[in-house]
């Protein structure tokens, strides 16, 4: 074996006909048709998309757990997910990803899914992982998709690795919650949950690893209360049993290896961030739903002028989840190589 070849570990190839992987949804005609029931409704082995699962070997031994969905052979896009969220969340942009021609590559932060749990963590460490990730992968330049959660993250990386950025988008972005009237509007459980991180950490804490094991135990009461008091267009979605599925294993997935990673992670993003937004130099583009109520626009706005080069859309109608689901196909679009959007 050669001496690469004991870090790159890329296993477990699933395809068509593997009956252990979940499935992928289903592509839709058009790059900007919306989102359909049938894009999440579990499809069987013959109709799924081909995914990926690799494993890399990072330098001080941890593991990175990432998803290959979309084109194979496509211009790459790492899909950095919410919280708490995993790489199955990125199942929710494979078939525009598909049409699109783009490699998605959905990475499982440290404690997360199969990704290995980082002590003293912080969201500046992470352009170095993925760094390391692009390097294995053989990636020389890719682009980024935050959603939620995954934002700041994006945004770390937009600052630490602007050379090897193509593009990068946000979609319902979560923002520096030091800021000062960051969380008017949450609806009330995150908005004490946050409150309780920035107050009492080790209190938060626990309250994390009770949500982990409630999340393990009883997903669907547990989804319940995460989604109670939402409004349409966010509520409606969850009338989609496809839907409500992809969510599901992607929060079980979350919490694999219990409450360790989002515990830390809560505590992490109520922190005054540990690199600044001025110094994001290369262009942003922020996807905002003007009906969010667990990232509300005016949180948005706060930290978005903030940005040296920063295009915004503020969209009616749109809610938290619903924006991911009705406007990843946009948001993509715009980040293909000009070449391929002839």
């Amino acid at each position: 074996m050669r001496p690469d070849d004991r870090v790159r570990q890329a296993v477990r190839c699933r395809r068509g006909g593997d009956s252990a992987a979940a499935p992928a949804p289903a592509a839709a005609a058009g790059y900007y048709a919306p989102v359909t029931v049938s894009e999440f409704i579990p499809a069987q082995s013959s109709r799924r998309g081909a995914e990926t699962e690799y494993r890399v070997r990072l330098g001080d031994g941890r593991t990175l757990a990432c998803l290959g969905l979309g084109d194979p052979v496509g211009s790459p896009v790492l899909y950095f997910h919410g919280f708490p969220g995993s790489r199955l969340e990125a199942r929710v942009a494979a078939a525009a990803a598909g049409r699109l021609g783009l490699r998605l590559l959905a990475v499982d932060r440290p404690g997360f899914g199969e990704s290995a749990f980082q002590p003293g963590r912080r969201i500046g460490d992470w352009p170095t992982d993925i760094a390391a990730l692009a390097d294995e992968l053989r990636l020389e330049r890719f682009s980024i998709v935050g959603v939620s959660g995954g934002a700041p993250y994006a945004l770390a990386c937009a600052a630490s690795l602007a050379d090897r950025l193509a593009g990068v988008a946000l979609l319902c972005p979560l923002g520096p919650l030091a800021i000062a009237g960051s969380t008017a509007g949450m609806v009330t459980h995150d908005r004490v949950l946050l409150a309780l991180a920035a107050r009492a950490p080790p209190l938060a804490r626990a309250v994390a690893h009770l949500l982990a094991h409630w999340i393990r135990r009883g997903p669907d009461q547990c989804l319940e209360f995460l989604t109670a008091g939402l409004d349409s267009p966010d509520r409606d979605l969850f009338a989609d049993s496809g839907y409500r599925s992809l969510m599901t294993e992607s929060m079980m997935e979350a919490v694999r290896q219990g409450g360790r990673g989002a515990a830390w992670e809560l505590t992490l993003i109520v922190r005054p961030w540990d690199f600044r937004l001025e110094n994001v130099h290369i262009p942003v583009s922020l996807w905002q739903g003007l009906a969010d109520q667990i990232l509300p626009a005016a949180m948005a706005r706060r930290w978005a002028a903030r940005l040296p080069a920063c295009d915004s859309r503020y969209i009616a109608g749109e809610g938290h989840l619903s924006l991911v689901v009705h406007r990843i196909s946009e948001a993509l679009a715009e980040l293909r190589p000009v070449d391929l959007g002839r």
